[in-house]
């Protein structure tokens, strides 16, 4: 898989993370980016991120999510 433009594909974590929660927000989620499109400036792949909100979908049983870089809340150390 290939991310164009300003978009980041995120393998979801397996695990849940004890991070803080807004409590507006449900689906708040982490996992490592796998792909980078080229205008994307403070992602890197193998970045492990924090975001919120993204396109959802599968392949080959993994859980992946695109979105654009602006949804990227962090990237966890």
């Amino acid at each position: 898989m290939k991310a164009l433009q300003d978009c980041i594909i995120i393998e979801r974590d397996v695990d849940k993370h004890p991070l803080f929660v807004l409590p507006q927000t449900e689906k708040l989620g982490t996992g490592i980016a796998i792909s980078i499109g080229p205008k994307c400036l403070d992602i890197k792949v193998g970045d492990h991120v924090y975001f919120d909100v993204g396109q959802e979908f599968k392949q080959e049983g993994k859980d992946y999510v695109l979105m654009r870089e602006p949804h990227i809340l962090g990237v966890l150390e």
